[in-house]
């Protein structure tokens, strides 16, 4: 899980690239400062609540989300059980970020399923 997420971390676009729980529980993946506990559990929170409104609003499952901000993206996308949480800079190809998100994605959920 670690060289996935750390194979993100090397885009120059991401800042971080964690690793959640549903629960809000960090599985792996490291933020820069002490407040890894405080960005999953909001993490989890935030993902929650956009999963269940794409569901009452378009009876869809969310895949991606992405929150836009003064100093760049937050991006959530489903990995099984799993919620892989990225922030960017914003600046360089956001299209890109995605791509490698659906490709770890991809990775983490068939790792997952081999436990």
């Amino acid at each position: 899980m670690e060289s996935i997420l750390q194979r993100l971390a090397e885009l120059s676009e991401i800042i971080n690239a964690i690793l959640i729980g549903k629960d809000g529980l960090l599985v792996a993946g490291s933020v820069q400062g002490d407040e890894e506990e405080l960005l999953g559990a909001t993490s989890a929170a935030a993902f929650g609540s956009i999963a269940s409104f794409t569901t009452q609003a378009s009876n869809s499952e969310t895949r991606h989300a992405i929150i836009e901000t003064e100093k760049g993206t937050i991006q959530f996308a489903e990995a099984g059980d799993l919620i892989l949480v990225v922030t960017t800079n914003g600046t360089g190809n956001m299209g890109r970020v995605r791509l490698e998100m659906k490709k770890a994605c991809h990775q983490l959920s068939e790792l997952v399923a081999t436990y």
